[in-house]
């Protein structure tokens, strides 16, 4: 319960802040930021590609509650995906906000299935990404997923 209440705070303090300083983001900039996103879901356990698209100082937060650097979102993406056979990932309902010309903040659901010890599964989530042009690339510097659960 305590995670759950600490991730709502988080996204809660980032709504306030984007509803204060929100601009619209550039369509060019929501593509690019849309196929970064799809990137990350179908990089499946490869850190090299993970490396490349989340930040060296980023923050974020897990599917159980626990604050995550670089090493550890990337290790924790890379176990998740090598449990998994045939596992394909789609995303859909982004939303985006600029909070200046080189910060976005990006919410979606994703979805990924495939099969785990011979049985089918299905895992939907929403993710809240913010992400920040340095040297001209798109980066994850900050990241929340929460599982969402029927």
């Amino acid at each position: 319960m305590k995670r759950i209440l600490a991730v709502l705070v988080l996204c809660a303090a980032v709504g306030l802040a984007i509803s204060i300083q929100a601009k619209d983001v550039p369509s060019d900039v929501q593509q690019a930021l849309i196929a970064l996103d799809k990137q990350w879901g179908n990089a499946g356990p490869d850190a090299a590609k993970l490396d490349k698209i989340i930040g060296d100082d980023v923050m974020a937060v897990g599917t159980k509650g626990e604050a995550q650097n670089k090493k550890q979102l990337i290790a924790d993406n890379v176990a998740t995906a090598s449990q998994g056979q045939n596992v394909t990932y789609t995303a859909d309902e982004y939303k985006f906000n600029m909070l200046s010309p080189d910060v976005v903040v990006m919410t979606h659901r994703g979805t990924t299935k495939g099969m785990e010890n011979g049985k089918e599964v299905t895992e939907s989530h929403r993710s809240l990404h913010v992400f920040q042009k340095q040297n001209g690339e798109w980066k994850v510097v900050a990241n929340a997923q929460i599982p969402i659960t029927m």
